[in-house]
């Protein structure tokens, strides 16, 4: 599957369904980057699976997304200036499909490893004709492939209105076959057959009849044979290269390679005598010897390869005496080739291009290929740098999810405003801490230990930010916060965060201040409610929470205690939707600028019957094609994440932090305080 298909097909899909669904589609595909090169052999199951994956995505059928292909095919060659056979290949429609196997002939000097499909015309009338394609291409999506390309092809060449009808489809071996009517207004159908019986009738009265003996010197390589395929008479040029053929019959001497997945039979010959028909000798030609006096000549005529005689050409049936007429050249790309077969330029008709293609062709063929590889090597350049590109763009990317919510930073990357990414959230969970005499913990110990002993801290709370799906907001010195259900609405906020704020007085004491190597306390506050998100700022974008639920989870840390949680009375009422929490009073506490609320103390979940702590519910996200949410679900796991058995380990140069599931293992250097 050479490139430019591949590469008509991505600028289908991004022109008919959006650039999006294209970089939703490659990723299941397989497909690393977005450039093809035209010349470059690609996986045959590509297209297949673009075109699967677009109409699982797009709802539509395969047999359409590939039929809005072919039809694309047709204007995608004429924008990249490759359509110049195809507007000359025939002067009418019929013409045109007539000489389809031509054109891939063409074909074969830009992509010499193609593998064409094989097309032949039958049961034409007025009103229409019959087509029949054949591939080595098992995909059925091909089919209606070719039947968009007939469509575009009728109408933007010859401005007919066609209607294709798929009568038969179904497979020969490995070969996929089709039959398809085409229904159309053939009006030049009788005034061509009309031209041509004007012409004989002509030559018939002038006598204008040319002698076979004339003929057959005019076609050295033509074959004659009758309905048993017996070989009648041969032109002197094949006599040369491959002798003995006078009498044998023609499926005995030859194999068809074209058209393609026919057997080499008299009814064939007689259908498809409007295609080029190739026939590969069954035997093996060898040059014969020049002057077997010469020894260097005779030894060097020994060593020389065997090939096998390649005949192209037409087949003309002589209705009068019942025979066919095949009028071929043999087919040569190389010299080397013509001198080992005994096959001299001398041989070749006058007539035709045959003298011209062997002397020019390779002369051309070098000069195509030097281009041909320096436009390759230019396109795997091209792909290198789009690979490296699109590298260090996922960095960025992921730097840009780091400091705002993904949903967020995909909208500013389309263009948006800041103030569209404005959203009202009616029900959250909003978590404060702090560290516990911090101020008095950093006069004691050195500014380098303070970063790493924050670096610590807020890399606990980052595992479990990931652990229980919920948003860090912001840390500023020793203060933490973060909420849940926002960006991604959970209708289980409270719970995941009461079960974070759980987990981080666990996870806490995994950190130790230096100077009394004890580990550090931290107060938390938690409230429910609604607060409006925006994105601040255009050099340093922050994602912002604003709202009296921010204001008075702040005020819930700070009159907090050590190692313990507050929470308000919303959050108190959210958590015991449940009976999983153990829930104590605490008292009144004044807010400023609004009266004061009841508080309470989350001391933990309850224990169950068997005396251990139920786990708390994991929630993964998928997203409502209808409305384009994302929803939580919620699935209990059978281990509780816990730190109570973490330790901390600090080396001269480093330390290392682990976690008792061993789900990470991060280092931090002392120096930077980065993540390694």
């Amino acid at each position: 599957m050479y490139g430019i298909i591949l590469d008509s097909l991505m600028d289908c899909i991004k022109q008919m369904y959006g650039e999006q669904v294209w970089k939703r589609v490659i990723g299941p595909c397989g497909i690393s980057n977005s450039v093809f090169t035209t010349h470059k052999i690609y996986h045959e199951e590509l297209v297949p699976n673009l075109a699967k994956a677009v109409a699982e995505l797009t709802g539509k059928s395969i047999e359409s997304v590939m039929q809005a292909a072919g039809e694309h095919f047709i204007l995608y060659i004429a924008d990249i200036k490759n359509d110049t056979v195809t507007k000359v290949l025939g002067r009418r429609f019929t013409d045109f499909l007539n000489g389809l196997n031509c054109m891939h002939d063409y074909y074969r000097f830009s992509f010499t490893e193609i593998q064409p499909p094989s097309f032949h015309v039958s049961k034409e009338d007025s009103e229409g004709l019959e087509l029949h394609y054949r591939s080595r291409r098992t995909f059925i999506g091909y089919v209606h492939y070719v039947k968009g390309l007939l469509l575009k092809i009728a109408s933007k060449f010859y401005s007919i209105d066609l209607d294709v009808l798929v009568t038969q489809q179904g497979f020969a071996g490995d070969v996929m076959l089709a039959v398809y009517r085409l229904n159309f207004q053939n009006s030049q159908y009788l005034a061509f057959h009309k031209v041509i019986a004007g012409n004989m009738k002509f030559r018939e009265k002038n006598n204008l009849i040319m002698p076979s003996n004339m003929a057959f010197d005019l076609f050295p390589y033509h074959l004659v044979f009758n309905d048993r395929l017996e070989i009648l008479s041969t032109g002197l040029g094949i006599d040369v290269i491959y002798k003995g053929l006078e009498g044998r019959r023609l499926n005995e001497a030859f194999f068809m390679t074209r058209p393609l997945g026919y057997a080499l039979t008299w009814e064939n010959v007689r259908i498809h005598r409007n295609n080029v028909f190739e026939l590969t000798s069954a035997k093996s030609s060898e040059r014969q010897a020049v002057n077997e006096e010469n020894t260097a000549s005779r030894f060097r005529d020994q060593m020389t390869a065997t090939h096998f005689v390649k005949l192209r050409g037409q087949m003309l049936y002589v209705q009068e005496k019942d025979y066919v007429i095949f009028l071929s050249t043999v087919m040569n790309d190389d010299l080397n080739n013509m001198y080992e077969m005994g096959l001299f330029v001398n041989d070749l008709p006058y007539h035709d291009l045959s003298r011209d293609m062997v002397l020019h062709g390779p002369q051309q063929t070098s000069e195509y290929r030097l281009a041909l590889d320096m436009e390759q090597t230019k396109a795997t350049r091209l792909e290198e740098m789009v690979e490296s590109l699109s590298s260090e763009q996922r960095k960025t990317d992921d730097l840009l999810y780091s400091m705002i919510p993904r949903e967020v930073a995909c909208a500013l990357k389309e263009g948006g405003p800041t103030d569209s990414v404005c959203t009202k959230y009616d029900e959250v969970t909003v978590l404060f801490s702090d560290v516990v005499n911090f101020a008095n913990i950093c006069k004691h110990i050195a500014p380098h230990e303070i970063m790493i002993t924050l670096n610590m801290m807020v890399s606990v709370f980052d595992i479990l930010c990931e652990k229980f799906n919920t948003y860090k907001v912001e840390t500023v010195a020793d203060g933490f916060m973060c909420v849940s259900g926002a960006p991604t609405y959970d209708d289980r906020h409270a719970h995941n965060m009461a079960d974070m704020a759980i987990q981080m007085l666990h996870g806490i004491k995994t950190v130790r201040d230096p100077n009394t190597r004890e580990p550090i306390q931290i107060r938390i506050g938690l409230h429910c409610g609604g607060v409006i998100a925006c994105v601040l700022g255009h050099k340093i974008p922050q994602y912002c929470l604003f709202g009296d639920t921010v204001h008075i989870a702040s005020k819930l840390e700070a009159t907090g205690l050590g190692q313990r949680i507050q929470i308000s009375q919303t959050c108190m009422e959210k958590l015991s939707e449940c009976s999983d929490y153990e829930i104590e009073p605490k008292g009144m506490v004044k807010i400023k600028g609004r009266q004061s609320i009841m508080t309470y103390w989350l001391n933990g979940r309850n224990k169950t019957a068997d005396g251990t702590y139920p786990a708390p519910p994991t929630p993964t996200y998928s997203r409502n094609k209808k409305n384009n949410k994302m929803t939580a679900v919620h699935e209990n796991e059978n281990s509780e994440f816990d730190f109570e058995n973490n330790e901390v380990i600090m080396v001269e140069n480093e330390e290392q932090v682990h976690c008792s599931e061993d789900t990470t293992l991060r280092k931090y250097s002392l120096c930077s305080g980065s993540s390694i």
